[in-house]
């Protein structure tokens, strides 16, 4: 009878698997009883294929981190926070540094970012030169069945992850064991505001320095391709890897219930307590609420040639903030942060969750503090006249003279209603152009500007009854204001040669581009289209799988906003890479077709001009 080799616990065939444990020099070739038909290698790895990192993939990333600047920051962080120079402190096993470059590895293979990944790569996936490189002592890959080592490095990975977080982490909290209501209100109460205003800023900082590095990749004629930045704004959805959260309208009440029960028998879940719920629309109309945060980004997009593909559509900025929180303040942070780039603000594109539902001091004041001007669409209660100054009437973002027929001044709700199509639209959003008032000289430097009845001065461009020209100025095929559209009682802007618009006024309805136009619709249309793009593309399971929440485990507020800044960084660059890769192949297409390759020409496109007031 034949011996199943397989199932031979004879004792030398149990010494030669002891051997093989304890000598990882052994290998175990095809058919060797001891591993039957796997290899030592992947027993070793538990089936994983952990390939090693090429020092050139380890050497590109550790320059990219130097390039940030953001190790000074941390250290500066780490100083400032300890109260010390730092000097005599006890250096770790594993840098901030060598965490950093880590996750980009990861990142670039689409990897989880997981703290037992991470501790993989430290113990396995790195050449000698590589170790050097991020100053991790040289240790032999683990010995099979070595369970000590594998726990040293998990350890030190996970202490190191965590040293860094602690830096600029704006929620600090306890977050192994699960916790009853009283314990969520023990940690709402214990919060720090002024602790979570600082430790915001680092994090922002630390993303925008990874988003900025990036940029920075591009070669000069992509990154200056326009003069100014352009960008579409959004939020997506950021799950939190706990099991869910609470009420905080009913936490006082549920509380109250927990007072005198059994805590044995309470309920409890192992949540992120400084997160919210995220609604969400289904197919049947409903919502369906998730826990976590929102990531909010700024898109890189064209204003001069929304039709073309002229640059990499980049996330220039980002942040993390609570669900419908702070949408406002977060949207001026990422346009403050876009300015890092050297390029002139331009103009900023948005969903109606944005300029359509602000308050003016809260995002349209602070936006045109920072240079922006903006593009967005607008709720159907907005359309139409929405304030007056000095008689002028503002509508859909610019100031026209009061005169302007009914239809011209209703155009935009008549096409929302129903009552015109798109053509009689568009025909009339460009018969509104002529009874624009104009700007007499530029802005001082207090944002006031002089502005002209668009019947006043050497070049009118209607004919009022109430502004009296010389013939030669006046032009037959301009528009003629009729006599029942006067006003009752005339302001300054009809009886004064130029009255003076003041910063804010009409700041709330401003625009970068004619609302309606096609020039307006097309812009718009890009810029959203971006963004969700840019959406679709970080979500996708094949690329980032950013609302994957199982593939970034660690917890917390600070962590989230850390693996999201990891991911954007990934897209930014496998992007530039594929742009780059499509230009070079056009390019070379171009060429063996005999034709001479177009010189690039940078901002060869008039730029939508920013409004007088």
């Amino acid at each position: 009878m034949t011996k199943n080799r397989f199932n031979d616990n004879s004792k030398p065939n149990r010494r030669a698997r002891t051997r093989a444990i304890m000598c990882p020099g052994i290998t175990a070739t095809p058919g060797d009883p001891d591993f039957g038909g796997m290899s030592a290698s992947e027993v070793q790895s538990g089936g994983r294929t952990d390939h090693v990192f090429t020092s050139q993939q380890v050497a590109l990333a550790h320059s990219r981190v130097l390039q940030m600047g953001i190790l000074d920051k941390l250290t500066a962080w780490r100083c400032e926070d300890i109260h010390t120079t730092c000097t005599c402190a006890r250096p770790s096993l594993i840098s901030d540094h060598a965490i950093l470059v880590g996750l980009l590895l990861l990142s670039s293979e689409h990897c989880p970012l997981q703290i037992g990944s991470l501790a993989v790569v430290f113990q396995n996936r790195l050449t000698i030169e590589s170790r050097t490189l991020l100053n991790l002592s040289y240790v032999a890959p683990a010995s099979l069945g070595d369970a000590r080592e594998d726990k040293r490095w998990y350890g030190g990975t996970h202490r190191a992850f965590h040293r860094l977080l602690a830096l600029m982490d704006p929620f600090p909290q306890e977050r192994d064991a699960a916790r009853t209501y009283t314990e969520v209100q023990a940690v709402l109460d214990a919060h720090d505001a002024d602790r979570k205003k600082k430790m915001k800023l680092r994090l922002d900082e630390f993303t925008e320095a990874f988003l900025h590095m990036t940029f920075m990749q591009q070669p000069q004629h992509l990154r200056s391709a326009t003069r100014h930045i352009d960008l579409a704004v959004d939020q997506t959805f950021i799950a939190s890897p706990t099991r869910g959260g609470y009420n905080k309208r009913n936490l006082a009440r549920n509380v109250a219930d927990e007072i005198g029960t059994e805590p044995r028998s309470l309920d409890r879940e192992p949540i992120d307590v400084f997160a919210g719920w995220w609604a969400r629309p289904t197919p049947n109309n409903r919502s369906d609420f998730r826990w976590g945060w929102a990531a909010n980004i700024a898109v890189r997009v064209d204003s001069e040639r929304p039709g073309e593909s002229r640059f990499p559509k980049l996330a220039i900025s980002a942040t993390l903030s609570m669900p419908n929180i702070g949408v406002d303040e977060e949207a001026v942070s990422l346009m403050r942060s876009a300015l890092g780039t050297g390029l002139a603000p331009g103009i900023v594109d948005a969903d109606k969750g944005y300029f359509a539902s602000s308050r003016v001091e809260r995002l349209h004041e602070p936006t045109f503090d920072l240079g922006f001007t903006p593009s967005t669409d607008y709720r159907v209660e907005r359309l139409g006249v929405h304030g007056v100054q000095s008689g002028a009437t503002f509508i859909e973002g610019k100031a026209y003279c009061p005169s302007m027929p009914t239809t011209l001044q209703n155009a935009s709700k008549d096409h929302v209603n129903g009552a015109i199509d798109a053509v009689t639209y568009e025909r009339l959003i460009q018969a509104r152009v002529p009874f624009e008032l104009r700007p007499k000289g530029k802005p001082d430097d207090q944002g006031r500007i002089r502005m002209m009845c668009p019947a006043a001065g050497a070049s009118p461009t209607v004919v009022c009854p109430l502004r009296t020209l010389p013939a030669d100025h006046i032009n037959s095929a301009s528009p003629h204001v009729a006599n029942d559209d006067l006003p009752d009682s005339p302001d300054k802007i009809c009886t004064q040669q130029s009255v003076t618009f003041y910063k804010y006024d009409g700041v709330r309805e401003r625009q970068a581009i004619t609302y309606g136009s096609t020039a307006w619709q097309k812009f718009h249309a890009h810029a959203r289209n971006s963004a969700e793009s840019l959406n679709a593309s970080i979500n996708s399971h094949d690329f980032e799988s950013l609302d994957d929440a199982s593939r970034r485990t660690a917890r917390g507020f600070a962590a989230a906003q850390v693996f999201v800044t990891i991911l954007l960084t990934n897209y930014n660059l496998r992007t530039i890479a594929a742009f780059m890769n499509t230009e070079t192949f056009s390019h070379a297409q171009t060429t063996s077709a005999g034709k001479t390759p177009e010189k690039v020409t940078p901002r060869t496109a008039r730029r939508p001009e920013r409004p007088a007031f």
